[in-house]
Order: structure tokens, then C-alpha cells, then sequence
């Protein structure tokens, strides 16, 4: 067969090459998903480890890949927080869990794990309450200064993403040049 030239011929070399394509195609979204975590990490606030830490990739079906950070501040980071605004939840909802987590991992670093039930216990819980209730009023006066880190890791990628995803789809075509891959040359 010659060379294809033809909108329509590069179609059907496409379907010819589906699950080659698809196959190449996943690959390629698993690499770039990786690259993009790996970017979202990089401009997360560093004071807040577990912030970073939480971003991961899943992939909810073959060709869709979701980069997200897993507590639940990360929206009040991304965004900020103007002063006045409602600030934190309370310290016992569960949607403070992750802010919690990170306070008492800041507070009580290098120190042992106390059993709950003993004294111990509750005064390390009155002084983590104590703190997150400071932190929940120094974010109702002053607010928090937003740290984006997702919408500068769209744009890093955006000029990315459709180079490689053309590359994936130009090396699936070129295996076989008889069936349209030299169209794309």
C-alpha cells in the first residue's frame, strides 16, 4: 500500500491499531500522571508535609487518570482563606481530622504515643485542642494566604500533555507505515 494521505485512511489506520493504540495511550497517561503528581508535590507548601505527601494518581477507568491530594485542607491552600470567613471546622468533626493529624505530627514531634484512657492522654489531647482552636482563630482574623500549587501544574503541563499523547499515538502508527503511519511523517 503507498503512503496515506487522507483524513479518512489515517482513521481507519487508527481503528486498524485500537488496542495497540489503546495500550500506548495508557501507558502514556500513566507516565504523565506520574509527572504531574510529581510537579503538584514539588509546589505544594512545604510546611505541610502531609500535603504533599497526599497527592497520588488513580485511575478510575483506562484512559481517565486523577491526580489529587488526599486531606482535606488542600482547597484552603490552593485558594486561601480571606479573614472573616468561617476559618476551620471544630476540632471534634471529622472534616478537621487531617488538619488535626497535621498539628498533633508539628506539636509533639520525637515524642511517644500515649495509651488512650490515662491522664497522659488527655492532657496531650487538651494541648492539641488548645493549639487547634489558636490556629482556628489565627485563620478566622487573619486568613491564609493562598499557596496554589494545582493551577501552576495545569499550566507546567498543559504545553506537555498533547506532545506526548501525539508522540504515543505517532510510535503506535509508525510500527506498521503501510497502514498510515507514514501519513503522519
Amino acid at each position: 500500500m503507498a503512503k496515506v494521505s487522507g483524513a479518512h485512511q489515517i482513521a481507519f489506520a487508527l481503528r486498524e491499531h485500537g488496542q495497540d493504540m489503546e495500550a500506548e495511550l495508557g501507558a502514556e497517561l500513566d507516565v504523565l500522571a506520574q509527572l504531574a503528581a510529581r510537579t503538584m508535590r514539588r509546589l505544594a507548601a512545604k510546611w505541610r508535609t502531609t500535603l504533599a505527601n497526599s497527592i497520588a494518581v488513580s485511575a478510575p477507568d483506562p484512559m481517565t487518570r486523577e491526580i489529587r491530594p488526599g486531606v482535606d485542607y488542600a482547597e484552603a491552600v490552593e485558594d486561601g482563606i480571606k479573614p472573616g470567613k468561617k476559618g476551620l471546622p471544630r476540632f471534634f468533626d471529622p472534616a478537621s481530622k487531617s488538619i488535626v493529624d497535621w498539628l498533633e505530627s508539628k506539636a509533639f514531634t520525637g515524642q511517644e504515643r500515649v495509651r488512650k484512657g490515662t491522664g497522659a492522654f488527655t492532657a496531650r489531647e487538651q494541648v492539641l485542642r488548645d493549639r487547634y482552636e489558636g490556629l482556628a482563630w489565627h485563620v478566622r482574623h487573619f486568613g491564609v494566604k493562598a499557596q496554589p500549587f494545582v493551577e501552576p501544574t495545569a499550566k507546567e503541563m498543559e504545553t506537555v500533555m498533547p506532545r506526548r499523547l501525539d508522540l504515543a499515538v505517532r510510535r503506535v502508527l509508525a510500527r506498521r507505515p503501510d497502514d498510515g503511519g507514514g501519513a503522519l511523517a
